[in-house]
């Protein structure tokens, strides 16, 4: 059994009057509330569109980069697309210094680096797909990306592993025939050959072990550290024109042919000479210093280190300042922004011991980013044909800017 009860009609009178009120709260506070939403939406311009296409456009509005903060900071649009498959939304950050906060949003962005480029004249490159770019050394086994292919040849052995007694001053006619004479592979057909070609993207090796060449190549239980001979060729393109020569030096030989032109060779030994030129003599011939004509007449028949001679030197690099003068600048080319260049690069130790070498590249008449503190030398980039830069563990360092053109290989 239940019990009912008639409301009075003023009971009800009142219950009309207290819903009437409801009505008209609810419907301010639906109001203020789409009020809130909208001025929400307006300041931090959030506009819902439909599916899209997941991308991610970078929209430069300035060639140029400054630090004037007057300058108005340019409306940058990133179009992304979540983790729902219908869920696409384009965020639109306005250039204004008010701070928003915005509850965190699970995004699945794939950003592909190679859409990335830069307008500070670095020259970044395509081929680096894939590639070890921290090559550094005598180079990597792995053939991808961009880089010099690289043959070590053993002239202490025959091909098939028998002495050659080959006497170092034979050995020194040898390299400066080859130099001289178009850097013909035919040359080395008689000597041991490596099985293991290297890849490298970067001529940087601080003072080292001579035997460091023979394990690079996996061949250093038939190979000791002497009298060896690595030889590294491919196409470049220049990312710039303009004029340009190669800086450096190599313990023992450091030789590069660029565009079928020996255009640099410094260190212990000079192939393009056939002499060993770290004797006081050879060093004034080279700087212009009065007297040494015979001296003189032999740079100049070579045509590379033709006096004057400019040399670097640095203070993390003090026993090649004292023995070599310091790294030297090499002989002047120019190229063409886009064109492709053959290029050879021979690096050698005669007597064993210790290696090194330092290829770096200056554009000439260019502005150097920075120089040394206390020699006031320029710090130049690396020649590379990626943007990896090598490791510089180890004594006698020649600095380098890690930032700098890269010269990209074309098959």
């Amino acid at each position: 059994m239940s019990l009912h009860i008639e409301p009075t009609d003023e009971a009800i009178l009142a219950l009309k009057k207290e819903r009437k009120k409801a009505y008209i709260l609810s419907g301010l506070t639906s109001l203020l509330g789409l009020g809130a939403i909208v001025a929400v939406l307006y300041f931090c311009k959030i506009i819902t569109f439909g599916p899209e296409q997941p991308t991610v456009t970078c929209v430069p509005v300035n060639d140029e980069i400054t630090d004037d903060d007057d300058t108005p900071t340019p409306e940058v649009s990133t179009e992304t697309q979540s983790a729902a498959p219908n869920a696409a939304v384009k965020v639109m950050v306005a250039a204004t210094s008010a701070d928003v906060t915005m509850p965190p949003v699970d995004l699945a962005m794939d950003v592909p680096t190679d859409s990335l480029s830069t307008s500070l004249d670095i020259g970044l490159g395509n081929g680096v797909k894939g590639e070890d770019t921290t090559s550094g050394g005598f180079g990597v086994t792995n053939p991808s990306g961009s880089a010099l292919e690289g043959t070590l040849y053993d002239t202490k052995q025959t091909r098939g592993g028998s002495p050659t007694n080959l006497s170092e001053a034979q050995f020194t006619e040898l390299l400066s025939k080859f130099v001289n004479g178009g850097w013909k592979e035919s040359d080395f057909n008689k000597f041991f050959k490596a099985d293991v070609k290297l890849y490298a993207a970067q001529f940087y090796i601080p003072r080292s072990s001579a035997a460091e060449a023979p394990k690079a190549f996996k061949c250093e239980k038939q190979v000791q550290p002497s009298r060896w001979i690595a030889v590294y060729r491919g196409k470049i393109k220049a990312p710039k024109s303009g004029k340009f020569r190669f800086v450096g030096a190599g313990d023992d030989s450091l030789v590069v042919r660029f565009n079928n032109e020996n255009v640099f060779d410094y260190g212990w030994f000079q192939a393009s000479l056939g002499k060993m030129t770290t004797g006081e003599n050879w060093k004034n011939a080279m700087l212009n210093k009065q007297g040494f004509d015979m001296e003189k007449k032999v740079l100049q028949k070579a045509g590379i280190n033709v006096p004057p001679v400019t040399f670097y030197k640095y203070e993390s690099s003090p026993h090649w300042n004292n023995a070599l003068g310091g790294v030297a600048a090499g002989k002047t080319f120019t190229v063409k922004e886009g064109q492709t260049y053959p290029i050879e690069i021979l690096v050698s130790e005669i007597p064993g011991g210790e290696f090194g070498m330092t290829l770096l590249i200056e554009e000439v008449g260019a502005k150097p980013f920075s120089v040394d503190k206390k020699t006031g030398s320029p710090i130049l980039p690396l020649f590379r044909t990626n943007h990896g830069v090598p490791m510089t563990e180890g004594k006698e360092k020649v600095p380098f800017d890690e930032i700098g053109l890269v010269w990209e290989t074309v098959k």
